[in-house]
């Protein structure tokens, strides 16, 4: 009986080290609350925005990530030369969106598409619709990126069928 204790004391140690070496895949897409510089950069990322590179800091922990995202559906932008996203959220973080839409009207929510892409939007009124816009920047690389994790708009299929317009 002692054996047994002593064989088994000596494996659970061994199987739960298996499942901690595993990484959680990185995030590719987040959705941050405008913060402040007082936060500290344990809890703020400072993000240079717009033409002119003004200063920004977000929160680190997202409101959203690409988990919450039902689908997207990329747009030309008025540019002409970068590529906008609708992303629609799934039902319980478009609540949420209406929540924090509530709470926090005249702040800014960052949107992060890793690597490198980073806008914001104004939070002007709460959204009924639970869609969130980038509405530039984006390259044809990054769409690629975004349709490894994210479905595309035309291949979610309404319950009556066909693509959703």
């Amino acid at each position: 009986m002692q054996r047994w204790l002593t064989i088994l004391f000596l494996l659970i140690p061994a199987l739960l080290s298996i499942g901690a070496g595993k990484k959680a895949p990185p995030i590719l897409v987040s959705f941050h609350l405008e913060a402040s510089q007082e936060d500290g950069p344990k809890f703020s990322i400072p993000v240079k925005l717009g033409s002119q590179g003004r200063q920004y800091f977000f929160s680190r922990t997202p409101v959203f990530t690409e988990k919450d995202i039902a689908y997207y559906y990329p747009f030309m932008s008025k540019n002409g030369t970068s590529f906008g996203v609708g992303f629609k959220l799934k039902a319980r973080a478009a609540q949420e969106l209406k929540g924090v839409a509530l709470n926090h009207q005249g702040k800014l929510l960052g949107i992060r598409v890793a690597p490198v892409h980073y806008s914001a939007v104004m939070i002007d009124r709460p959204d009924n619709a639970g869609v969130i816009t980038i509405w530039e920047g984006l390259t044809q690389e990054d769409l690629k990126t975004l349709d490894k994790i994210i479905p595309h708009a035309e291949k979610v299929i309404r319950p009556g069928g066909g693509p959703i317009p």
